[in-house]
């Protein structure tokens, strides 16, 4: 159970995202995401990494917010590309 690969999530405040790379760093989950608009062209400009976080067989997101997780998940999720 999670979050899977080319999808799309809509989150609390409508916004929608697609699911483009996933890694495993220090036994969490992150995701590279980019917005969709409604039409489900991608918003190029709209890109974050998010948290997987499963608790009690609810999925929650969030987003990384630290600049020194940032660089190490977006080198790792680069050279997956």
């Amino acid at each position: 159970m999670g979050l899977k690969l080319n999808t799309i999530i809509t989150l609390e405040n409508n916004e929608k995202y697609i699911l483009l790379n996933e890694t495993l760093y220090g036994g969490i989950k992150y995701f590279l995401v980019m917005g969709v608009k409604e039409n489900k062209e991608i918003i190029p400009d709209k890109v974050k990494i998010i948290e997987e976080i499963i608790n009690n067989n609810n999925i929650y997101i969030k987003p990384v917010k630290d600049p020194e997780m940032i660089v190490i998940l977006t080198r790792i999720l680069k050279s997956q590309l």
